[in-house]
């Protein structure tokens, strides 16, 4: 079930802001860097982890450094009334870092990791062999250009 938006006021930006600069900074340390008290840059965390917006504290890995240098996003065509169950199949394919519901030519976007192109193929063997899995359209990312995590966004807006 997804949660509903919460408003996010300037000092839970500047939290976020704080916290993608800082990852592993002290409440104290954060406290003085937003400018409110630690008590209340507790309660302010506590309900931004609560409400969701916080998702996780877990480090930000580069795929290619930890030894997954081929990106690709596969668009799916599936079988009508069968997207739960697909996409269900498709969570256990470990190398499917996300996907997406999408309108246009297909069904869902998929952005997958892999070792090498034939590791990729071997993903895209499993990823075929979905019932339901109709069709499938793969492209290879040549390099990535830009990236931008969402928390990033709150360090550029307050900068």
């Amino acid at each position: 079930m997804d949660r509903l938006p919460m408003e996010l006021d300037e000092t839970d930006r500047s939290i976020l802001a704080a916290l993608r600069m800082r990852p592993r900074g002290s409440l104290t340390e954060l406290s003085s860097a937003v400018g409110i008290a630690r008590g209340t840059l507790y309660s302010r965390l506590d309900r931004l982890t609560r409400t969701g917006v916080i998702i996780g504290y877990g480090p930000d890995v580069d795929p290619r450094a930890a030894g997954f240098g081929v990106l690709a996003f596969c668009t799916l065509e599936i079988q009508q009334g069968t997207h739960d169950d697909t996409v269900r199949a498709l969570a256990d394919i470990p190398e499917l870092l996300e996907f997406h519901t999408v309108t246009g030519a297909g069904d869902l976007l998929c952005r997958i990791i892999a070792r090498s192109n034939d590791d990729l193929h071997e993903v895209l063997q499993r990823v075929t062999s979905v019932p339901s899995v109709r069709r499938s359209q793969t492209q290879l990312a040549l390099a990535t250009s830009h990236r931008r995590h969402v928390a990033d966004l709150f360090s550029e807006l307050c900068g």
